[in-house]
């Protein structure tokens, strides 16, 4: 199932409220050192927790790296079509088909089986992809949790600066992860979703 509504838009703010979305996946499966759920779990939980409670969606701060990203993104788009030559389809939210309360955005859908993502970072973050050559680690929660709701199989990872010499303004990594691995991740959403349920329980019939 998907809802069309353009993001960060209003619209779409409300329909992601109590849900755990793929750009929040790190948090909700963060762990300290000693396997511990760490802070930005709880954070989440009792955030997600709030929005089911009062049916509204939390404060969306914008810092000025996000609204960088979001003025850009755009133009990432564009270049990204015409130095593949591949046309994206733009999508909404798109729920799990079998996970209730989870779902994610992907920025673009490609051909059949990929979902796109792009980003826009500060030019340090660019180049240091640049140099690794490889899918950033800290973003692969969301992707996989965006493969698991589309129930695709591959994605597209892009990064744009436009500062950057013509050349080196995007970086394109194509990756195509284990099914274990979204697996993984789709536990991980269950065990998350199954706490929230067990709070919202406890406060529901409290009230």
């Amino acid at each position: 199932m998907s809802e069309f509504a353009p993001q960060g838009s209003g619209t779409w703010l409300n329909l992601r409220v109590g849900l755990l979305t793929a750009s929040r996946m790190s948090d909700a499966m963060a762990v300290l050192k000693t396997g511990k759920p760490a802070e930005a779990r709880h954070k989440l939980l009792r955030e997600k927790l709030a929005e089911r409670l009062t049916g509204d969606a939390a404060p969306h701060f914008v810092n000025d790296a996000m609204r960088h990203g979001l003025e850009f993104e755009p133009h990432a788009k564009t270049a990204y079509e015409a130095a593949s030559g591949n046309l994206l389809t733009a999508c909404g939210l798109i729920l799990h088909p079998s996970i209730d309360g989870f779902a994610a955005s992907p920025d673009a859908l490609l051909d059949d089986d990929a979902v796109v993502e792009f980003k826009c970072p500060t030019s340090t973050t660019h180049v240091e992809w640049l140099l690794a050559g490889v899918m950033p680690d800290q973003h692969k929660p969301q992707v996989l949790a965006q493969l698991a709701c589309t129930q695709r199989s591959r994605a597209v990872f892009v990064s744009f600066d436009p500062r950057m010499p013509i050349k080196r303004q995007l970086f394109i990594k194509e990756w195509t992860p284990d099914p274990a691995e979204i697996a993984a991740v789709e536990g991980a959403a269950r065990q998350f979703l199954a706490e929230l349920d067990a709070m919202f329980a406890q406060l529901a019939e409290a009230a």
